[in-house]
């Protein structure tokens, strides 16, 4: 289990994406609460980050055909 900075350095993304919570739900980062503190596993990390950017992709290359009509 990592913390919050090691997740954003590992994956180069924000830290604040893994820092706040509203962050965390909007992108729908997977974490864990434990005792107060909140640690991420790089393998389900990983995994999201990979989903996660094929999402903005696609997401930007349906953006750019509505501006190409």
């Amino acid at each position: 289990m990592i913390d919050a900075k090691q997740a954003a350095a590992s994956l180069r993304l924000p830290y604040y994406w893994f820092a706040d919570p509203m962050m965390r739900a909007k992108h729908r980062i997977p974490h864990y609460l434990l005792g107060g503190l909140v640690r991420y596993r790089l393998s389900e990390l990983q995994v999201w980050a990979s989903h996660h950017a094929r999402a903005m992709a696609r997401s930007a290359s349906d953006g750019s055909e509505e501006g190409d009509a």
